[in-house]
């Protein structure tokens, strides 16, 4: 057996990235400590950036086609940051280990890092990328996605201090598109 075999068949990686939010749609229904309900709904533009982390570790399962996992730390917003649990797969139009284009496709739960009611968001990323092999066995990705993110962040207390409680809540979605910019080693 030669010694990469593991790295012919399988691909472990960090990426890091920057994410730039262009939309939010926010639709929430709650009522006050005082017994008054509260809707609010609206939606257009808002530029906020931030930043993800990732590991991974994926399964070049056909010559053009990879299977990952993906784990990692996101920022969506002011005081709002999830735990992703995504599946990503990626097709290279030549094979997985040639230099070039490639597509992607990714999506799953992603998880508050402060609990409370609503705690789980669903996100999802088209994209494509160019990949540089630095070695036989380790790669230098550059990609671009769009970014969709289905989530039920906290909402502060009309009332006073803190964040409405979970009972009085009714509705809670909030619609994030992002352009994410990231780079990525595997090996």
């Amino acid at each position: 057996m030669p010694d990469n075999w593991f790295f012919r068949h399988f691909r472990i990686g960090m990426e890091w990235g920057y994410s730039q939010c262009l939309f939010l749609g926010r639709n929430y229904n709650i009522f006050s400590e005082e017994g008054y309900r509260i809707h609010e709904q609206h939606a257009g533009m808002h530029l906020a950036a931030n930043g993800s982390v990732y590991a991974q570790i994926g399964c070049d399962i056909l010559p053009k086609l990879n299977l990952a996992l993906y784990a990692g730390y996101i920022g969506t917003g002011k005081d709002n940051r999830l735990y992703p649990l995504q599946l990503r797969a990626s097709y290279f139009p030549q094979t997985t280990a040639s230099e070039g284009v490639f597509a992607y496709a990714q999506g799953g739960p992603a998880w508050h890092t402060l609990s409370g009611g609503y705690n789980l968001g669903w996100l999802a990323v088209l994209g494509g990328g160019y990949r540089l092999p630095l070695s036989v066995d380790c790669n230098l990705d550059l990609l671009v996605g769009v970014k969709y993110l289905r989530d039920h962040p906290r909402i502060p207390n009309p009332d006073g201090p803190g964040y409405t409680p979970a009972h009085n809540i009714r509705r809670n979605d909030a619609d994030y598109c992002a352009l994410d910019l990231t780079i990525a080693i595997n090996f």
